[in-house]
């Protein structure tokens, strides 16, 4: 049978598709977008005769041993986030606000990679990217440059040059002769990332892609992106402050929970050996401070959370949070008020994790819980105090996990005493901590009076 066909006009923008033209898109909303021209699409008719052989499969049983090829990146950190460090053949996606740091964390990266690495970029020239190599003190002898844009190009030099390592800067820059569409458009995301994906197999070469973001902070361009790399990671934090934040959202060779902490200085990134010293290091000892045990992955973080209650010259009180998540603080407002008799509902509440540290841990319960009550009786906790706990509706406080590494790194800065749920009678607590089990919200709030 002959092959049917279809006449179908594209959205250059979304690549959606409609059967008549029109001069506004309803997927992505965009106007002129949509092409004058219509493309045909074959759809050949499939028949009994035309069915596919059975493809070729293996055993799983005699690979189980078979580890990922990994190499260090020479940052601990990074090494941390992406579980052993960069994986031979496999694609990572850096997504990041704009001068956050991507740049220059993956040319630090490339620049003391242990084997030769290419360096490609769509958006700077050679003299401006060895500036910012020397600026990292770095030689970059085993570093080659290019400002290609063709995908197809780059392919070309990769498997000349044989590089352990190769950097795309950036992703929506890069260009495939196999679309007609313009650069930056979802179907060039796609056919470029494809390309890259198909080449990392290919050649076992590492590659990072830079990728930017939308207003809301996630990748810029279709799901698919995301779909298609092995590894998606982001790099947080304030543009106005020097620490930075690498997380995973997604990692096919690793966990996606563990965070690797950084300092924006006048050589480039520099890893921050020990976090909790460095959220601490300029601590509110006052009423509304409260310091609480996160767990990141593999360790503990000590973070100060912040309280703030004012009374409300509005109809409607004010709440607002940073890093803490604005519908965990109304609820456990309403459990404050309901369970332990906290009443704010006169009263604008503003809560903060201090550092810019982003986390939705739900141990942040009973220490955000504990710093209203001590801004809204204006009584100052003390300051070896670490709390920590989930805070459910009733009121009752529920123990979390990692209690052993909270109450090691508690005691390893100095602190002396635990603000908590009951603990296990498993758990060894370090003969240097006082720990008060508390059962119940009304318990702490009558501990903080």
């Amino acid at each position: 049978m002959s092959p049917k066909s279809s006449i179908v006009y594209v959205c250059s923008n979304c690549d959606a598709q409609y059967p008549k033209w029109i001069g506004r898109c309803n997927q992505c909303g965009k106007f002129g977008t949509v092409a004058n021209d219509p493309i045909s699409i074959s759809r050949p008719s499939v028949t009994r005769s035309q069915t596919a052989g059975p493809a070729e499969v293996i055993s799983l049983g005699g690979l189980v041993n078979n580890q990922v090829k990994k190499q260090p990146t020479g940052l601990a950190e990074v090494d941390r986030v992406l579980g052993g460090g960069l994986a031979a053949g496999g694609v990572v996606l850096l997504t990041g606000e704009p001068g956050i740091g991507k740049s220059t964390l993956l040319l630090g990266l490339a620049a003391q990679s242990e084997g030769p690495a290419l360096y490609v970029s769509g958006e700077e020239s050679a003299e401006q990217v060895s500036g910012r190599l020397k600026r990292l003190g770095a030689s970059g002898d085993k570093l080659s440059f290019t400002t290609a844009h063709q995908i197809e190009a780059i392919a070309a030099s990769v498997r000349q040059l044989r590089p352990s390592l190769v950097v795309i800067d950036s992703l929506q820059t890069m260009m495939s002769d196999e679309v007609a569409t313009a650069g930056g458009s979802p179907t060039q995301l796609r056919a470029v990332l494809s390309g890259l994906v198909a080449l990392a197999k290919d050649t076992a070469a590492a590659v990072v892609v830079i990728g930017h973001v939308t207003k809301q902070g996630v990748a810029a361009g279709p799901k698919a992106v995301e779909h298609l790399v092995d590894v998606v990671l982001s790099l947080e934090g304030e543009p106005q402050q020097d620490l930075r934040f690498l997380r995973a959202n997604k990692n096919r060779f690793g966990a996606t929970d563990e965070v690797g902490v950084f300092q924006m200085r006048s050589g480039g990134l520099q890893e921050v050996a020990n976090p909790s010293a460095l959220f601490l290091a300029e601590r509110h000892k006052g009423a509304g401070s409260c310091i609480t045990a996160l767990m990141e992955g593999s360790r503990s973080l000590l973070v100060e959370v912040q309280a703030l209650v004012t009374r409300s010259r509005l109809a409607q009180p004010k709440r607002a949070t940073t890093g803490f998540d604005f519908n965990r603080l109304q609820m456990l407002l309403a459990v404050l008020s309901e369970r332990a008799g906290v009443r704010t509902a006169w009263s604008d509440v503003y809560v903060n994790l201090a550092g810019g540290f982003r986390s939705r841990e739900p141990a942040l319960d009973l220490a955000v819980c504990t710093a209203v009550a001590s801004a809204f009786f204006k009584k100052a906790l003390p300051n070896d105090l670490v709390v920590w706990g989930e805070v459910g509706l009733g009121g009752e406080v529920r123990p979390v996990a990692g209690l052993e590494r909270r109450l090691q790194e508690a005691a390893r800065l100095g602190f002396k005493q635990i603000l908590t749920a009951n603990l296990p009678a498993e758990v060894k607590v370090p003969a240097s901590l006082a720990v008060a089990e508390m059962k119940h919200l009304t318990e702490v709030v009558e501990w903080v009076r």
